[in-house]
């Protein structure tokens, strides 16, 4: 390789030598490397047959702009001064002011500028995953703003990303098994059964953590209307009916009253949230058999013993499917010499409730419990919830059209839930009251709901006298 007479910077030795900046400018203070002022530029320059002669004695390192050309010269040195290069790298590790890289440039292209200098910042050696753009194409400019940016940049950094973890980690560990934030939720009075937990737990986690993630959501405050009218529109493209949207954002919006009533956050988003309204073309409607076509069905002998006690229990209390689902033995009280269920978990709040049971009912309830085998602490009925549930509801269903002989049209719109439909029918031409909807687990004022308080002398006696009313009421139009 042929050795010319062009100057090196500073920079360009140390990289050919691969050492310091500072060994070089070192050993030319020492008067080992000799170099030269040149007006019009920066630092000592050296020139190429300077190096190559000084490497014969005492040897240095540089770093060109042309790589491949640095890549040879470096070469060329360690072939013809291997000694020299090697007592030069011995001397390079004496210095405790070598500088670790703290930074690195790389190029994107840009259409106005052809590129922009994008900087990636190191910390003990190693990469952060962010990049931040210099906005120049000068590299002088680009690495002066790296070096003034660097602390506040990094430290902005740290702390979007703390509050990203806890973002996360709150929606991931919410519904987890064993939460704090159930625990205090439960001191509240909103308690939720393991089913309902396990579900809202999953979609946390394999819903909404991905989409907001997808979004780039970071903090809590960054779920904004338009963020929630995005994660609406995510669910209706899966398939996902208005009502069971609404329900899960309802998990959502929990999470956050939580976090308002702890001082953790101060705006609540779902007060400017429009809710999903049930579409047209989603709502089913649902049948009911005429009440006199119920009435002695309850009387005759069915085959399946379980579609009759499912049935009986459904048309005679107007409970909920879920309901029925989570029926102990041990949830039926009595108070005043009338039978009740003691509905303690439900879908919302004005769920949880007392319903009237009725002695035909309790009677026919044991009697299953019995030929089925079935312990006190043993739900009534065992498949709960998800498709087995629903098969048995079919049958329940289907059993129930037989036992009337209903046709074809009345078993398309006739479900086992039409039962729910038929005791509120029924209770209504029985003109029973206010307290109606109080059984049925629906919202009331709060007058009604004082009223029919089980809990104190006064609500028992009202709540009793109401009972017994439906008990007529079944014996009149459904046992009879």
């Amino acid at each position: 390789m042929e050795i010319t007479g062009d100057l090196l910077t500073i920079s360009d030795v140390a990289a050919i030598l691969s050492v310091d900046e500072g060994t070089v400018q070192t050993l030319a203070d020492f008067g080992a490397l000799h170099g030269t002022s040149v007006q019009g530029t920066r630092g000592l320059m050296f020139n190429q047959r300077a190096v190559a002669s000084w490497l014969a004695s005492n040897p240095t390192a540089n770093n060109m702009a042309d790589k491949e050309y640095l890549k040879k010269l470096r070469a060329y040195y360690l072939k013809e001064f291997p000694q020299a290069m090697a007592e030069i790298r011995k001397f390079d590790a004496q210095f405790s002011f070598h500088k670790p890289k703290l930074y690195c440039l790389h190029k994107v292209a840009n259409k106005k500028y052809g590129f922009l200098w994008y900087v990636r910042f190191m910390e003990n050696g190693k990469p952060i995953r962010s990049r931040w753009c210099t906005h120049t194409n000068n590299r002088d400019a680009a690495e002066q703003w790296a070096v003034s940016n660097r602390d506040r940049l990094l430290r902005e950094y740290y702390e979007r990303k703390k509050n990203r973890a806890e973002f996360l980690s709150v929606l991931e560990q919410y519904y987890a098994p064993g939460s704090s934030y159930l625990a205090t939720d439960a001191l509240r009075g909103i308690v939720l059964s393991e089913k309902t937990r396990s579900v809202y737990h999953h979609f946390m986690k394999k819903v909404l953590v991905k989409f907001f993630k997808g979004q780039k959501v970071k903090k809590f405050d960054d779920v904004t209307p338009p963020v929630i009218a995005a994660l609406q529109n995510h669910l209706l493209e899966k398939g996902n009916k208005p009502q069971t949207i609404n329900r899960y954002l309802g998990v959502l919006r929990t999470i956050i009253n939580h976090l308002i009533m702890d001082g953790a956050i101060t705006s609540n988003v779902f007060d400017n949230i429009i809710m999903l309204k049930e579409r047209a073309a989603d709502s089913k409607a649902r049948g009911c058999y005429n009440i006199d076509r119920i009435r002695g069905v309850f009387n005759k002998r069915w085959k399946n013993k379980t579609s009759y006690t499912l049935c009986l229990v459904i048309y005679s209390t107007g409970l909920r499917n879920s309901e029925i689902e989570k029926i102990k033995f041990g949830d039926i009280i009595k108070i005043g010499g009338c039978y009740f269920v003691d509905v303690t978990k439900s879908k919302t709040e004005s769920g949880v409730r007392i319903v009237p049971l009725h002695d035909f009912t309790y009677q026919k309830i044991v009697s299953f419990m019995k030929s089925a085998g079935k312990k006190q602490e043993d739900y009534l009925f065992s498949a709960r919830g998800g498709p087995n549930q629903s098969k048995v509801y079919k049958k329940a269903a289907a059993d129930m059209a037989d036992i009337l002989g209903a046709d074809e049209g009345e078993r398309k719109d006739i479900s086992f839930y039409s039962g729910r439909h038929y005791w509120k029918t029924l209770m209504n031409a029985g003109n029973l009251g206010d307290v109606e909807e109080y059984f049925m687990g629906h919202k009331v004022s709060k007058d009604v709901a004082k009223r029919y308080n089980h809990l104190d002398r006064q609500g028992k006696e009202h709540i009793v006298e109401k009972a017994r009313e439906v008990f007529g009421i079944l014996d009149k139009r459904l046992f009879q």
